[in-house]
């Protein structure tokens, strides 16, 4: 079989040091295979050993999914890892991180991973100082830089891309589970409801989900719209938001980037949950205002901060003022409605919100 014959072509490109083409055969034999463990893994080890570690951590991640007992039960401890860690075993995860450890003193992935374990955990402390200790390691680490800023208070613009990406790629298994019974997160299901009662519109002609994720949103916007468009980060989200058969196209990438490619222009956009892990929205306020038309809507939710401007929380993701939103909105957008919500639970707490809806001019 083409797939079988081009992982040994990798292979062989590997141990010539043909790295480059190495990558291409791996990614030509997924492209044929797409539940091919075998190569996701060699894919995975071999970013992994050429120092690109999110890519590595994206492809071992893929192997968990496809095969979980393979990854269980293979050598390289790093799938032992991400298999407990997806199956909610943190405890597990530390105690195989720390063995790695003992012999990887000098591996920066594994003090990601092991600031990942402890904050799920809320030790915090003993987070900052995996963090620190890959950062050590290696230095341009945009991951651990991203979660030490989260933690010590320090608010960058953006998370990285990568971050993001898989955050929800590893996400996506359980994500309506989890946002759903687990969070409590009931805003993708009365939407719908909030945008009719702020207009007389009944059907939108084109509607564009911005970060659609698993499609939560997909069934009550599918019904006040004759054409419906998805986009998210994700790959595996996009990937179970296809199984709905609601959207009419969907589109992996960020935002910004895929609204400049596709250039077309939406009657209604709503982002929920979105600038939540976006810290400085203003390029999204430009696209949305570039390829929308004269009275489109804009709706879209944020966690609420009484301090101005926007800050990176402790949860990693983004507050942002109501004085920031109404700045950022200016010259663009008029507000139709505003109204406190809460979003979803975060332990014992209840997360406050809001939920904007704006009309292009």
């Amino acid at each position: 079989m083409k797939h079988l014959i081009l992982n040994e072509q990798a292979n062989e490109y590997r141990k010539l040091n043909q790295f480059d083409n190495a990558i291409i055969s791996y990614e030509e034999a997924i492209s044929i295979k797409p539940d091919y463990a075998e190569t996701y893994y060699n894919l995975g080890d071999l970013y992994h050993k050429l120092g690109q570690l999110d890519k590595a951590v994206r492809s071992f991640k893929k192997v968990v999914a496809i095969n979980p007992d393979y990854s269980h039960k293979h050598k390289n401890k790093i799938l032992t890892v991400i298999y407990f860690f997806s199956k909610g075993q943190i405890t597990d995860a530390l105690k195989t991180l720390e063995l790695l450890i003992e012999t990887n003193s000098k591996d920066a992935l594994l003090f990601n991973m092991m600031g990942g374990c402890y904050v799920s955990l809320r030790q915090f402390e003993m987070a900052i100082q995996s963090y620190e200790k890959a950062l050590e390691i290696y230095p341009d680490y945009a991951i651990p830089q991203h979660m030490l800023n989260s933690l010590t208070g320090h608010t960058s613009k953006e998370p990285p891309k990568e971050y993001v990406k898989n955050l929800f790629d590893d996400y996506a298994e359980r994500f309506n589970d989890s946002l759903v019974y687990g969070l409590q997160y009931k805003l993708p299901f009365i939407v719908k409801d909030i945008i009719q009662k702020s207009t007389s519109v009944t059907k939108y002609p084109k509607t564009i989900d911005l970060g659609c994720g698993t499609g939560l949103s997909g069934s009550g916007l599918r019904e006040i719209s004759e054409h419906l468009s998805g986009i998210d980060i994700s790959e595996n989200m996009i990937l179970k938001a296809k199984e709905l058969d609601i959207y009419d196209q969907l589109h992996t990438g960020d935002i910004v980037e895929v609204l400049n490619s596709v250039q077309e222009k939406y009657d209604l956009f709503v982002a929920l949950d979105v600038l939540i892990y976006v810290g400085d929205v203003e390029s999204i306020f430009k696209s949305v205002h570039k390829f929308c038309h004269t009275e489109s809507l804009f709706v879209f939710s944020t966690e609420i901060q009484e301090n101005d401007g926007y800050s990176l929380l402790k949860s990693s993701r983004y507050s942002h003022s109501d004085n920031y939103i109404m700045n950022q909105a200016s010259g663009k957008f008029v507000l139709i409605e505003s109204k406190n919500i809460t979003i979803r639970k975060e332990g014992d707490n209840l997360i406050n919100g809001k939920i904007y809806i704006f009309k292009a001019f």
